[in-house]
């Protein structure tokens, strides 16, 4: 008699995932109901402006319904790479939330002609400047900007190194590194 191997059991909001491909609504609706309060914590951590997070919300999961399938069908699954639900969504949101970003900065700037150029601080040092201050917060805005982005992913927003790897879309290796010369420069501004 041969005994058949179980598969651990698949994590819930991927499961739902598959069933929102097949258009199944109360599926997505669970979904929603499950992934949606964090989502909106981590937009509100990276954006203060909640009809920026709202727009993004819509936006991400309406992302979501279209396109389930692509996560469904993708070396997402199972594969090494990642294949997290909560992952894929948060690298939606994220994107959405940068493209929000740009449209604002889009639409606000003056014409040229009209007055000088101000460089003003990226929503994002806007975030942590609020998020972090003092010594701390000084010392993160001393890092260079592709060690500070590595450490806010993994520190502030409190995703793994798999999840900040899809999001930054940089190999797992990379994020380390910059993850440890962040650490070792934020050690010596702090001394």
């Amino acid at each position: 008699m041969r005994l058949r191997k179980k598969r651990p059991p698949e994590p819930a909001e991927e499961h739902l995932l598959r069933l929102v491909a097949d258009g199944d609504r109360a599926a997505f609706d669970e979904l929603y109901r499950r992934t949606s309060p964090w989502l909106a914590v981590r937009l509100r951590r990276r954006c203060a402006d909640e009809q920026i997070v709202a727009e993004v919300m819509q936006e991400t999961y309406l992302a979501v319904w279209r396109a389930a399938g692509a996560f469904v069908g993708s070396a997402f699954v199972g594969s090494a790479v990642g294949g997290s639900a909560a992952g894929w969504l948060w690298t939606i949101a994220a994107r959405r939330l940068v493209d929000a970003f740009r449209r604002r900065a889009h639409h606000a700037e003056p014409p040229v002609a009209a007055a000088g150029r101000v460089t003003a601080p990226a929503a994002e040092e806007e975030a942590l400047a609020a998020a972090v201050g003092g010594e701390v917060g000084d010392a993160l805005r001393t890092l260079a900007p592709e060690l500070r982005q590595v450490l806010q992913a993994l520190v502030l927003d409190g995703l793994s190194v798999r999840e900040a790897s899809v999001l930054l879309d940089l190999p797992e290796g990379t994020v380390k590194t910059r993850a440890r010369r962040a650490r070792i420069a934020m050690r010596r501004a702090l001394a």
